[in-house]
């Protein structure tokens, strides 16, 4: 049978033939470029960079701006630190594990860490210098680029692992939005992103060719994954993912429209806050007016009501409410597709309050303002206020869109706006925000929320007759 059949058995005549002689040579002598560019760059008279290198930074440099210097330092924070080293192997590994790809993830994480360390080696090899005018921390040696190497072998990489079109083009844009983030920030020489480019490309042929069959066959036995499972993980499958949800055309496209909708708004109205927040003009007019105006009114009474409201929505309180409404809803439901909804929703808006309250890097307001002990991060955006416009909007969204009803819409999310109101101000009259950060929160949750709701709307089944699709589905239990 197909399925008791070994990967490389399962391998198509192609891949079998790969681990011969030519992706194997090919990517020995990539690697071989990287180094003979690196040395090459280190016998130049006193470190000189190269007329290419000079000529690109001074290009970048004369055409900086607060905007493009946000999306770079973005790059830079998915491009290093505990995303690259930490998050986004474990998540791919581990992804490729639960669908039946051991040698998949092997083959990914040794990849990675070796190109980690081969990176590491030609820097301390080489010892090239930084350039100057650089706007990020940094570490030793400029030659070769950790980053761009990490970004080009994890896109060779899934590109070896999923031939699709998509996949090349998405690594290959991925790959050079990286390149060219790392000498707009004065991280690195056009050069060192070159030989990075070289290094991950090279690493991820050299490791594919002697198991490409295996690879290649894993991936056909993979196509039959469902008929494996075991009754444990069919149980898991069926309790996680499966839940009947039937809607007519006519509310799927309404859905679809107000999804399109509120990420619409929200990604909108981010962008405008941002781009005044980084150009100190434009909407940053009302943060002094509103925190001089909430500093006026402020009571011992009503400074209790805020704190107590700090800490419900705080990072110690509202991940306990969190897990105790997944676990409770997942138990007491017949399926945990809308707990585990919600808590990825969470994750997201926590992931992205991260990358972008370390690239933004704004102030907090004055010490002296802050009524519940100081707090030296990041002021944009604000997390408290994300972390509670997600809960209530989603929670709304993925209850009463199973029992829709007009009354209930209007108390659902009333009573969710309420929430939002109450610890948008709670985080300004406190004295850990400005205006403009709560504001910035809530946009980023109506785009989160939009896309939850496209993609549980694109996976609902369609309707073939004329029934009420509130009442073909299931209920909120």
């Amino acid at each position: 049978m197909e399925m008791q059949k070994a990967p490389v058995v399962a391998a198509r005549p192609g891949a079998k033939r790969v681990s011969y002689r030519w992706p194997l040579i090919s990517g020995v002598v990539t690697l071989v470029l990287a180094v003979a560019l690196g040395t090459l760059i280190a016998l130049r008279e006193n470190g000189m960079p190269l007329s290419i290198d000079a000529e690109w930074m001074t290009e970048l440099i004369e055409n900086r701006a607060p905007v493009w210097d946000f999306l770079a330092i973005v790059m830079d924070s998915l491009g290093g630190g505990l995303v690259a080293i930490l998050v986004l192997p474990v998540v791919i590994s581990a992804a490729l594990l639960l669908a039946r790809r051991p040698w998949a993830a092997g083959y990914f994480l040794t990849a990675s860490l070796l190109t980690g360390g081969l990176v590491q080696l030609l820097k301390t090899l080489f010892g090239r210098a930084r350039p100057e005018n650089v706007l990020t921390n940094l570490d030793f040696g400029s030659f070769p680029s950790g980053h761009v190497a990490n970004a080009a072998t994890m896109a060779v990489v899934l590109a070896l692992l999923f031939p699709r079109v998509w996949v090349w083009v998405a690594g290959s844009v991925y790959t050079v939005l990286m390149m060219i983030s790392r000498t707009y920030l004065g991280a690195h020489w056009l050069t060192d992103t070159v030989g990075a480019l070289f290094l991950g490309i090279g690493v991820a042929v050299v490791l594919w060719a002697p198991v490409a069959a295996r690879l290649d066959g894993e991936h056909a036995l993979a196509g039959s994954r469902p008929a494996r499972l075991s009754p444990v993980l069919r149980m898991l499958h069926a309790r996680l993912i499966v839940e009947a949800r039937l809607l007519e055309p006519t509310t799927r496209r309404r859905l679809q429209l107000v999804a399109a909708g509120l990420a619409g708004l929200g990604a909108l109205c981010f962008t405008v806050i941002l781009l005044s927040v980084l150009g100190r003009n434009g909407l940053t007019a009302i943060d002094a007016p509103v925190q001089e105006w909430l500093a006026a009114g402020r009571s011992s009474t009503l400074t209790a009501v805020m704190i107590g409201l700090a800490i419900v929505f705080g990072p110690i309180a509202l991940p306990i409410i969190l897990l105790v409404v997944t676990l409770t809803w997942g138990i007491v439901a017949r399926h945990a597709w809308r707990p585990l909804v919600l808590a990825t929703g969470m994750l997201t808006g926590v992931v992205l309050a991260q990358i972008i309250g370390r690239s933004v890097n704004r102030h907090r307001p004055p010490t002296e303002l802050m009524l519940f002990g100081p707090d030296p991060s990041f002021s944009f955006p604000s997390g408290h206020v994300l972390g509670a416009s997600d809960f209530v909007l989603l929670t709304a969204y993925l209850v009463l869109s199973r029992r829709w009803s007009t009354r209930g819409a209007v108390a659902g999310f009333g009573f969710a706006a309420v929430c939002i109101i109450a610890a948008a101000v709670s985080r300004v009259y406190l004295g850990y925000h400005w205006a403009t950060d709560a504001l910035a929160s809530v946009s980023l949750s109506l785009l989160i929320l939009g896309c939850v709701i496209a993609f549980d709307t694109w996976r609902a089944s369609p309707v073939a007759g004329t029934a009420d699709p509130v009442e073909t589905a299931d209920p909120v239990r």
